[in-house]
């Protein structure tokens, strides 16, 4: 195999660390997921349709659909809070004065529980930042809690973006560029 060089772009736009999850960026309720463990993973999930006709060969270029897509971004906190319990619980009720979490009522889920956005914040080489915000979303997977002997609970948060049925238009997902933190300059 031959020995590639690398352009200085190349090497500027290589992600480091794990980077920085935050609750509705750029809103008043604004908060920081903290400590996680492990960073964030982001999946995004088309679903392609392949034309089928007599004689197809296998995929076709110029006879795919794209038919929709889902975008899941996943992290493990060690924040216990029961603010952010609830944020694993969604359609939970706390009391207010108590602050105790009791578990909510079967049916549609209220508009409540859904985040306005959650973002993951991370830093490249050349000091840039990508910013990824998932719009509407709301963490739908098992809620684990446990005690272990020498270790910290960490709870795993599935954050899925939803679609907003009000307006068709609006997206799920954006990945944009900084040259500041957004955090720092409320640049978002």
């Amino acid at each position: 195999m031959a020995l590639v060089n690398l352009t200085e772009g190349q090497i500027n736009k290589i992600q480091i660390d794990e980077g920085i999850v935050v609750m509705n960026l750029g809103e008043l309720t604004e908060k920081i997921i903290g400590p996680t463990r492990g960073g964030a993973e982001l999946v995004i999930t088309p679903t392609i349709r392949d034309i089928e006709y007599d004689g197809r060969m296998g995929k076709t270029k110029g006879l795919q659909v794209k038919d929709g897509e889902d975008v899941t971004l996943t992290i493990n906190t060690l924040d216990c809070s029961q603010d952010m319990l609830m944020v694993a619980l969604p359609g939970s009720t706390i009391d207010a004065t108590t602050k105790k979490i009791t578990q909510g009522s079967f049916g549609v889920i209220a508009d409540a529980n859904y985040l306005t956005n959650v973002a993951v914040i991370t830093k490249m080489l050349d000091g840039t930042f990508k910013i990824i915000t998932l719009m509407n979303p709301m963490h739908e997977g098992a809620f684990t809690y446990k005690g272990v002997s020498k270790a910290e609970n960490e709870h795993n948060l599935q954050f899925i973006g939803h679609y907003n049925p009000l307006n068709s238009s609006e997206k799920i997902w954006t990945i944009a560029e900084s040259t500041t933190n957004p955090l720092v300059d409320g640049s978002i």
